[in-house]
C-alpha cells in the first residue's frame, strides 16, 4: 500500500485570523508519520524557517477523541488521524510531507465534534 495523507478539514481558529487548525488521515502508524515534515514552503525563506505544526493531537478513527499528543504517540494504531495548528497557512500552495504535497480546502467553521477537545495557546 502507498502511504498518502488526506485533509479531512481545515478550521478556523477563533480570535486569531493567521491560524488554522489542520487534521489529517494517514494510512501509516503515527510511528511511521513524520509531524516535524509537514510544512509548507515560503518563497524567498529557507525551509528551515518555514512553518511546522504545532500543539498536535492524535485522534481515535472517529475524529471525537485525543488518544496522543507530541510528547505521547499512540503505539497501537495502523492509520493516523492527526490535528494540529498552523500559522500563516498559505492557501494557494500544498502542504509538503514526506509522503508528497496535500491539496489545501478552504477552511471551515470548527465541527460540534472538536468543540472543547482543543484550545490554541500562542507559541512564545
Amino acid at each position: 500500500m502507498t502511504p498518502t495523507i488526506k485533509v479531512i478539514g481545515i478550521y478556523r481558529v477563533e480570535n486569531f485570523e493567521d491560524v488554522h487548525l489542520v487534521e489529517i488521515n494517514a494510512n501509516v502508524p503515527p510511528s511511521k508519520l513524520e509531524v516535524g515534515e509537514i510544512t509548507q514552503e515560503v518563497d524567498g525563506h529557507l525551509s528551515s524557517s518555514w512553518q511546522s505544526p504545532w500543539e498536535e493531537k492524535y485522534l481515535d478513527e472517529s475524529g471525537q477523541k485525543v488518544i496522543g499528543d507530541f510528547s505521547s504517540v499512540p503505539l497501537n494504531c495502523s492509520t493516523t488521524r492527526l490535528l494540529f495548528y498552523f500559522h500563516y497557512l498559505n492557501f494557494d500552495k500544498t502542504l509538503k510531507t514526506q509522503f508528497g504535497e496535500i491539496k489545501l480546502s478552504q477552511p471551515t467553521a470548527l465541527p460540534d465534534r472538536l468543540n472543547g477537545l482543543v484550545n490554541y495557546e500562542q507559541p512564545d
